[in-house]
């Protein structure tokens, strides 16, 4: 059971695996996941949602060197396991286990522990921020922020910060519709015109096919479209908050196409200044319960899956930890 996961020590075994690998990579870690949950209750439908943008993460960044901030930190069960602690995975959320959160005491992948503060992209600038003024500018950093935490005062502080310094950064807003529960707001509804415009984005997914199929020029081709449609989106969805705070804004794309995220994070970093890549999930992705229910399964009692239906189970009396306790 899990080979591909039992073969992995680092993200080095995998950085350089071919999608169809990663895809059969991905069908393991939903397993896991779901595993888990037979035995107690664990943040559940948010993992499923970022396994493929976990996975490109890791083939694109080195994060023992590279900067890698989650926010919220309850999604980082994905990371957790293809960055040596498959083995160890069954003691989630138990006494002494692994924590369900980032935590630096476990791997040196943890940059800290985050929670539901919004402090991703905040962080990220400061981050950065001292890494060019300490000369290790090479170093990239990655903040990843759902929709859900997104308006939060504190990140459009971040934001105006960012604008204004201008080093490279890649904001990952990770854009699932859903908070805990259904997101609301002028914001969201702006992250819905974006993620809906039927003129944009079918313009973009045939000019991205048409170009895969030209030898040796659709990389090179794609990063000049990239730069070319910013006029064009500015015209079609008028305001372009995140252009006008001097960020740019790419996508959205599909959060679960693996090769094609690992594409445009590759792209992102290669871009001077800030970049908001706007990736497009489902939370409870590859669980049909979970994507259709995606309320109750974010952190479900214990159950175990029977032909596609949860069924849950009684509690054994054993409450689920948060914190280390070693």
């Amino acid at each position: 059971m899990h080979p591909l996961l039992k073969s992995i020590a680092s993200p080095d075994d995998f950085r350089d695996w071919p999608r169809e690998q990663l895809e059969q990579l991905a069908e393991e870690i939903r397993d896991v996941l779901t595993n888990l949950v037979a035995t107690r209750t664990a943040h559940f439908a948010s993992n499923l949602g970022v396994v493929e943008l976990c996975l490109a993460l890791h083939t694109v960044y080195d994060f023992r060197h590279d900067r890698l901030i989650w926010d919220t930190g309850h999604q980082v069960y994905p990371h957790k396991l293809v960055t040596g602690r498959y083995e160890d995975f069954g003691t989630m959320r138990t006494r002494g286990g692994l924590m369900g959160y980032p935590n630096p005491a476990e791997s040196e992948y943890d940059l800290f522990m985050t929670g539901h503060a919004g402090c991703s992209v905040s962080t990220a600038v400061g981050l950065r921020s001292g890494d060019v003024v300490s000369g290790q500018s090479d170093r990239g950093t990655v903040a990843v922020i759902g929709d859900g935490a997104f308006p939060s005062g504190i990140v459009f502080e971040a934001l105006n910060k960012a604008g204004e310094l201008e080093d490279d950064l890649t904001i990952v807003l990770n854009d699932n519709e859903m908070s805990i529960c259904p997101r609301v707001g002028a914001v969201a509804t702006y992250l819905d015109r974006l993620r809906s415009n039927p003129f944009y984005t079918g313009l973009k997914s045939e000019v991205v096919r048409l170009l895969d199929h030209v030898p040796m020029f659709g990389d090179p081709a794609e990063r000049l479209l990239a730069q070319m449609k910013e006029g064009v989106k500015a015209g079609l969805l008028g305001g372009m908050l995140f252009e006008e705070l001097n960020i740019r804004y790419v996508g959205p794309i599909d959060g679960h196409d693996v090769a094609l995220m690992r594409k445009y994070l590759a792209m992102a970093r290669e871009m001077s200044g800030p970049v908001l890549l706007h990736v497009v999930t489902e939370k409870g992705h590859g669980y049909k319960p979970a994507a259709e229910d995606p309320v109750f399964f974010h952190t479900p009692p214990a159950f175990e899956d029977s032909d596609g239906k949860a069924i849950t189970q009684k509690s054994k009396g054993h409450p689920p930890f948060t914190l280390h306790a070693r």
